[in-house]
């Protein structure tokens, strides 16, 4: 079984990743599940291991910061390699979920397998915000507004990558808005994809973010090179910490396509 096959993704409608089709694939098909799987993370790092590289992380202190003075961390295993971890309130509200996986990827562009975490799900959440009567126009699949804590959480990826001896992470953002998300560490496999990303930004710089997500998404945004109606696509987009990987996918060639597309593909809104 594939790690792809089962997602909390799939809780928002979205069951779309086709492994074969990407430019990395899981080669560990199998989950190596067993009876009476502890709640740890990854079955190696205890939920006192896991709270040490949050609070290394800053999360703590942001979630302090942003008025929640005392959380509590949960781990739920689902597999060795298949785990949830979240931050709930002393009321059990969810303030934080992410579901990370562990295993080899096959990298088609250097066809090479190497460890890495995949960022299935990431969830963050002021609840306490949710609860105003007014509230600011949510993002698309929001609940409610954002803790606004991407640092801390690329950081603490980042510090398990390093502990449990991956070459990195990588995600698919679902909306264009998660892609900005995770832009700032983070960079799309293709590309293709990263130069058509890049374009986008620089078309619509003046552009309020929600605004540019929500007219992405809604068919409202214009392919000038095409005439036709802009289609946002998925793509992984890569944090690499091994620097033989980073070398490998990013180098002079990629670099030269995405400076191309980026400054020559123009977008525009539709009235």
């Amino acid at each position: 079984m594939s790690l792809f096959s089962n997602s909390d993704k799939s809780t928002s409608g979205q069951s779309y990743i086709d492994p074969e089709a990407l430019g990395l694939i899981d080669v560990n098909r199998e989950f190596k599940t067993h009876l009476g799987i502890e709640d740890t993370l990854f079955n190696r790092f205890s939920t006192k291991e896991v709270h040490e590289l949050l609070e290394q992380s800053g999360m703590f202190e942001m979630l302090q910061f942003r008025g929640f003075q005392k959380t509590k961390l949960e781990i739920q295993g689902i597999s060795e390699v298949d785990n949830r971890i979240y931050i709930k309130t002393e009321e059990n509200e969810i303030l934080v979920h992410m579901r990370l996986k562990f295993s080899d990827f096959l990298f088609k562009k250097i066809n090479e397998s190497f460890p890495m975490i995949y960022i299935d799900w990431l969830l963050s959440q002021n609840v306490r915000l949710g609860k105003l009567g007014e509230k600011k126009k949510l993002f698309e699949g929001q609940e409610y507004p954002g803790l606004n804590i991407m640092n801390e959480i690329t950081s603490f990826i980042r510090l398990l990558s390093g502990k449990i001896g991956a070459a990195g992470a990588f995600n698919i953002p679902e909306y264009f808005h998660d892609a900005v998300l995770f832009h700032k560490n983070f960079r799309y496999l293709s590309p293709e994809k990263e130069g058509e990303f890049r374009a986008l930004l620089r078309c619509f710089k003046k552009e309020n973010l929600r605004s540019l997500s929500a007219a992405i998404h809604s068919g409202k945004i214009l392919d000038r090179q095409t005439s036709a109606v802009y289609s946002w696509s998925y793509g992984e987009m890569v944090s690499a910490t091994n620097p033989y990987l980073e070398k490998s996918l990013f180098d002079e060639q990629y670099d030269s396509i995405v400076a191309r597309i980026s400054v020559t593909r123009e977008f525009s809104r539709i009235d």
